[in-house]
C-alpha cells in the first residue's frame, strides 16, 4: 500500500484495518438492503392480491 512509504508502519497498518472493517460491514448491508427489498417486493404483491380479492 502507497500509505506505507508516507506514514508509519503502524498507522498504515491501522488503515488498512479500518478499510477492511469498512469494506464488511458496506457488504453486511447491502445484503441487508437486498433482502429488505426483497421483503417489500413480497409485501407489495401480497397487498396488489388482497386488494384484487376484495374487488
Amino acid at each position: 500500500m502507497k500509505l506505507a512509504r508516507i506514514l508509519s508502519k503502524f498507522f498504515a497498518k491501522t488503515c488498512q484495518e479500518d478499510l477492511r472493517r469498512a469494506e464488511i460491514s458496506l457488504q453486511y448491508h447491502k445484503g441487508m438492503v437486498k433482502v429488505f427489498e426483497g421483503r417489500i417486493a413480497e409485501g407489495r404483491i401480497e397487498l396488489e392480491h388482497i386488494e384484487g380479492m376484495k374487488k
